[in-house]
């Protein structure tokens, strides 16, 4: 049995040699392959050219296979790269567009408070601008950024350019809130422009969300019509005379011509304005 165990032992040692010896004959006919590539033996360069081949394709493929693979991540990164650029280009235009918005929204704020001061040269007013507004079913209030520190007091009118707006209701040092026309509890001693007899304009719970008003106590006598335009009568001591403050849109008739009525347009849209002037006195 030792015997043949030996023998095997030999036969595979020699096998091993052999095939160590073929590899060695191989890698000595390759390296001379490219050692002789150039030659101008055309019989030897062929030769050459033949057992080179194979890794020649090899080496080229891996070539442009790395140099794709290099391509691929510089171009990647140079994607990544133009993104980040293009992010931050776009956020520098929003920032420009947002600073040009505001400028332009300052220029119109300007604007209209010009507009407001010379509807009203005549008296001494303050220009304000609206900072908050109520958001509740019962009142119509807005707060603006002047207060007692500016001159501002209880119950002086506040008008827009295109009319009354209402009257202060309340004062701090340096903000003021402004109870609206629209109110349900506001309401203004007006005249009726083609009959000149005053009548009572009130805020309407129902009304306000529509942005209209409740025209009472007309003149049993009175014709009044669609189109007829409201302006402060005077009396009183909140508002001053001849402020426009609406038009009428319908007439309610009633049997009972001492409970008809009209609904009444404001000639300012309260819900949008942004600035208005205090009177002074």
């Amino acid at each position: 049995m030792n015997y043949r165990y030996n023998f095997d032992d030999r036969k595979k040692s020699k096998r091993n040699k052999l095939l160590f010896l073929l590899i060695v004959v191989i890698v000595v006919i390759i390296v001379s392959a490219f050692f002789f590539r150039n030659t101008n033996n055309v019989i030897v360069n062929k030769i050459s050219s033949v057992i080179t081949y194979p890794f020649r394709k090899v080496y080229s493929f891996s070539s442009d296979l790395f140099s794709n693979l290099g391509d691929y991540f510089a171009n990647s990164k140079k994607i990544n790269d133009e993104k980040a650029k293009l992010e931050q280009d776009k956020k520098a235009l929003e920032y420009q567009l947002l600073e040009m918005q505001k400028i332009l929204d300052e220029n119109e704020s300007l604007k209209n408070m010009l507009a407001i001061k010379q509807k009203y040269q005549h008296f001494n007013i303050k220009l304000a601008k609206i900072i908050y507004r109520e958001h509740d079913n019962w009142t119509q209030t807005f707060k603006v950024d002047i207060g007692s520190n500016e001159g501002i007091s209880l119950n002086q009118p506040v008008v827009h350019e295109n009319g009354l707006v209402g009257f202060v209701s309340n004062v701090e040092e340096s903000s003021a809130t402004i109870t609206t026309i629209l109110d349900p509890l506001a309401s203004v001693s007006v005249n009726i422009s083609t009959i000149n007899e005053p009548a009572v304009l009130k805020g309407d719970l129902e009304l306000k969300s529509n942005n209209r008003l409740k025209l009472t106590y007309i003149p049993i006598d009175a014709e009044i019509s669609i189109s007829d335009m409201l302006y402060t009568s005077g009396l009183g001591s909140t508002y001053p005379s001849s402020i426009p403050v609406g038009k009428i849109i319908e007439v309610i008739n009633k049997k009972n011509d001492v409970d008809r009525y009209a609904i009444v347009e404001p000639n300012v849209n309260i819900r949008t304005i942004t600035e208005v002037g205090i009177i002074i006195n």
